[in-house]
C-alpha cells in the first residue's frame, strides 16, 4: 500500500525549464511551462529512500484525492480507470538515480524516463543522455548515499550518456525555479564556461554539490538582464574572477557586498586597479587568488586586503592514463600566443622550437580561438607523452597538473602553481628567460627520448606525486572561501 502523505511531495522539473503535470482531461503526464502548467503532478518518495536504492512514485494531487501514476513506453497517466478509458494498473515504481550537480534520472525496467521536446512524458530510453535529466524541488534527492564514492553512473557507461550529461549546464533561471534549498549555501558563478576556466567551474559545481552548496555557473559571453533579477534573490553569493565585476555591477547591478572575486592572474589584479581602484577591494564579500604567487601578486600591486589562497586542483581519476613506454610526441594545451597589455604571455613558439629541436612531434590540444572541449582533454594527454608549457603567467598551469594525472613527461616554468607541483614532485622546471628555456628544454627532451626506461620512471614518479593535486586536497580552500563570505 502506498503512503500519499504530502509531507514527502517534491516537484519534478526537466532540465530544459518544463514542469511535469497531469493533464486534467486526459490524465496523461506531461511537460510543460512552469508559468502555465498546473503544479498537480509531484515524486513521492518510498521507505527507505535515505539508503542506496532509492525508490517511489509519481503522484497526481487534484487537491482532493491523489492518484499514483503508471509509466509506460507510449505514455504515462495517473491510474485510476476513468484516466483516457485505460483499465486500473499498478503504478510504476521509479528508482531515482542522483547524477552530478543537483541533476537526476527517473529508471524503471532498465528504461529511463523521458521528457519527449513535444511535452510527452515517456519510459523509453534505453540510455540516459539529455532528455533523461531532472530537476527536483527538493535538494535531498539529488545527493548519493555515499559522497565519498563514485558514483554509479559514472563508474559505468553502458545506461548513461557520460559526456553529454557532464556536458549539460544546468541554466541558472531553472535552478531558481526548482527553488531547492540545500544545507549549505548557493553560489553562482559568473564566467566563461569553455578552456581552461570552464574546466574549474564545472570541477567546482561537482564537487562543492557533494559538500551540500548549490553551485551554477551563468556564462559571461550571454545577455541576462531579462531574468537577472530572477537569480539574484535565490542565490546568496556570485562568484567571479576579476574581468567579470564591471559587467557584474554596471549591467546587473550586483552589489559589491554579494560578489565573491577571485583572481586567477596577475593581469586581472592589475586591470582591476585600472579600472575601480585599489579601495575596491576592500568592498567585495570576499576576495581570493588561485596561487600562492598571485597572493604575493596582489600584496606587490598595493591591495591592502589579503586574500585567500584557493587552489585549483585536477580530477586525478579521470585523467589517470597508462604511462606510455616511449617518448615521440610532445603536446602543448594552451594558446599559442597571448598578449595582454602587449606583453607576450604565452611564448608557444619556444614550446614548438624546442620539440622540433630534440627531434619529435609536436601537437596542440587547441587554442582561445580554436577551442576542444575540456571534458576531451583526458584523451588528448593519452596521445601525447609530455607537456611543455613556456608562459611567463600563468593561473596556476592547470595543464601541467592534468598532464601529470596523466602520467606523462610535464615540463613547465616557474609560473603560478608550478613551481611548488614541480618541487612536490609534479614536473621539471625549465629557465624562464627566451633561449634558456629553448635550450634546456630541447635537451631534457631529447635524454629522455634517448633513454626509455628513465623516461618511464620519470612519468611513473610525476603520477605518483599527481595524487596530492586531486580536488580532495583542494575543495578546503574554497569552502573557507565561501564560508567566511
Amino acid at each position: 500500500m502506498i503512503d500519499l502523505a504530502p509531507e514527502s511531495y517534491t516537484r519534478v522539473l526537466t532540465a530544459f525549464g518544463t514542469v511535469l503535470y497531469v493533464d486534467a482531461r486526459s490524465g496523461e503526464l506531461r511537460h510543460g511551462a512552469i508559468e502555465t502548467s498546473p503544479a498537480n503532478a509531484y515524486f513521492l518518495a518510498g521507505r527507505g529512500f535515505a539508503g542506496s536504492r532509492r525508490r517511489g512514485w509519481l503522484v497526481h494531487d487534484t487537491g482532493d484525492s491523489r492518484e499514483p501514476i503508471t509509466c509506460l513506453a507510449e505514455r504515462c497517466h495517473r491510474v485510476s480507470p476513468e484516466a483516457g478509458g485505460h483499465e486500473t494498473v499498478a503504478p510504476t515504481t521509479l528508482e531515482l538515480i542522483p547524477l552530478e550537480r543537483g541533476l537526476i534520472a527517473f529508471k524503471a525496467a532498465d528504461l529511463f524516463l523521458s521528457a519527449i521536446p513535444d511535452g510527452q512524458i515517456r519510459l523509453i530510453a534505453q540510455r540516459c543522455s539529455t532528455w533523461e535529466l531532472f530537476l527536483a524541488s527538493e535538494d535531498r534527492c539529488a545527493h548519493a548515499s555515499q559522497d565519498d564514492e563514485e558514483p554509479a553512473w559514472e563508474a559505468n557507461d553502458a545506461g548513461f550518456d557520460r559526456k553529454r550529461i557532464k556536458d549539460y549546464l544546468v541554466h541558472p533561471l531553472i535552478r531558481a525555479r526548482a527553488n531547492a534549498e540545500p544545507k549549505a549555501r548557493k553560489i553562482l558563478i559568473y564566467g566563461y564556461t569553455k578552456w581552461s576556466h570552464g574546466r574549474v567551474y564545472y570541477d567546482l559545481s561537482k564537487r562543492l554539490h557533494r559538500h551540500g552548496y548549490i553551485v551554477d555557473i551563468l556564462d559571461w559571453q550571454v545577455n541576462h538582464a531579462g531574468y537577472i533579477e530572477q537569480l539574484i534573490p535565490y542565490y546568496d553569493f556570485f562568484m567571479t574572477a576579476l574581468d567579470g565585476i564591471r559587467p557584474l555591477v554596471d549591467l546587473y547591478n550586483i552589489p559589491y557586498d554579494r560578489i565573491i572575486a577571485v583572481s586567477h592572474s596577475e593581469f586581472d589584479i592589475r586591470m582591476l586597479i585600472d579600472q575601480r581602484g585599489i579601495e575596491i577591494f576592500k568592498q567585495f564579500a570576499n576576495y581570493g587568488v588561485v596561487s600562492e604567487s598571485l597572493y604575493c601578486a596582489s600584496l606587490m600591486r598595493g591591495v591592502t586586503r589579503v586574500p585567500m589562497v584557493a587552489s585549483l586542483g585536477v580530477n586525478y581519476k579521470e585523467f589517470f592514463s597508462d604511462i606510455s613506454e616511449s617518448l615521440q610526441t610532445v603536446g602543448y594545451a594552451s594558446s599559442m600566443s597571448d598578449k595582454p597589455y602587449g606583453i607576450e604571455v604565452k611564448r608557444g613558439d619556444l614550446a614548438e622550437g624546442a620539440t622540433r629541436e630534440a627531434g619529435l612531434t609536436f601537437k596542440i590540444a587547441g587554442s582561445t580561438g580554436k577551442q576542444i572541449s575540456f571534458h576531451d582533454m583526458p584523451d588528448f594527454y593519452r596521445s601525447v607523452d609530455a607537456i611543455v608549457t613556456s608562459s611567463i603567467s600563468e593561473t596556476a598551469n592547470l595543464p601541467g597538473m592534468e598532464a601529470a594525472a596523466a602520467g606523462r613527461l610535464v615540463i613547465g616554468t616557474p609560473v603560478g602553481h608550478f613551481a611548488l607541483r614541480a618541487y612536490q614532485g609534479g614536473g621539471i622546471i625549465a629557465p624562464i628567460e627566451s633561449e634558456k628555456f629553448k635550450q634546456f628544454t630541447a635537451s631534457t627532451l631529447r635524454y629522455y627520448k634517448e633513454n626509455p626506461a628513465a623516461y618511464v620512471d620519470k612519468c611513473c614518479a610525476i603520477q605518483e606525486a599527481a595524487r596530492k593535486f586531486d580536488w580532495q586536497h583542494a575543495i578546503g580552500d574554497w569552502i573557507a572561501l565561501i564560508e567566511a563570505a
